[in-house]
């Protein structure tokens, strides 16, 4: 496979789980982990600089969650290579 089409690859299997994230969706890969939406709530916060408060709005985030094999090869030998 040449650089190419392993970008134009990547770049469509990126967009498939950005699209699919966008709708809410959960995304696993199997032994390395799963990606999920999280909707956090609006908030109020201080800045540390000047003690003001802020108002954070509410808004979504993606959380990743290892699977049990990416978290068993990350626990192995430092430097060893990951099978």
């Amino acid at each position: 496979m040449d650089v190419r089409k392993a970008n134009e690859l990547t770049s469509r299997l990126i967009k498939a789980m950005t699209a699919a994230l966008a709708t809410g969706e959960t995304i696993e890969l199997r032994g390395f982990g799963s990606l999920k939406v999280k909707n956090c709530k609006a908030t109020v916060r201080r800045n540390p600089q000047t003690g003001e408060t802020v108002n954070v709005p509410p808004r979504r985030r993606v959380i990743f969650h290892p699977g049990q094999e990416l978290k068993t090869a990350l626990r192995g030998k430092p430097g060893a290579a990951l099978d």
